[in-house]
């Protein structure tokens, strides 16, 4: 029996479909292109948030004060207000992009040529690659340490 007398179930498990990003377009579940404009416009804006986190978190190192009249550290109300809210603000962006990544297609590995290739866009295996890969990175980025203490 030759791959021609093949019945189309085991065709189809012989030689998968390969699926590029114009594939993407007219499929039916929600899977987000990794080369889709409004991601890249959304990873832009998330790059900048990280950088504005960046110079955030230094200030937590002033929100304790020492008064000199009490001879006692003090938390300055404001400052730790103002911090913490940026900080949330921040963290939720960043909950949002882990929220994308289990629904962004990735290219497969052993297709990759020249930045195009075959799209994985099963579900599954994007949540395992994600949560393989990066996942665990991301969700102790995202932990509200500061916030936490400071309340």
């Amino acid at each position: 029996m030759s791959s021609r007398d093949a019945p189309l179930w085991k065709e189809a498990l012989i030689y998968p479909r390969a699926v590029f990003s114009e594939d993407l377009k007219v499929s039916e579940k929600k899977i987000i292109d990794p080369q889709d404009k409004n991601l890249l416009v959304w990873n832009k804006f998330l790059v900048l948030s990280c950088i504005l986190a960046v110079y955030v978190d230094p200030l937590f190192f002033y929100i304790p004060v020492y008064h000199d009249k009490e001879r006692c550290l003090k938390i300055h109300k404001s400052l730790a207000h103002y911090i913490t809210t940026v900080r949330t603000i921040v963290d939720l962006f960043y909950l949002i992009r882990i929220g994308l990544q289990f629904r962004t297609a990735y290219i497969a590995p052993s297709s990759r040529v020249f930045g195009r290739g075959e799209l994985v866009i099963d579900p599954g295996q994007i949540a395992r690659r994600y949560l393989q890969r990066y996942f665990i990175v991301d969700l102790l980025s995202v932990l509200p340490l500061p916030q936490v203490l400071l309340s």
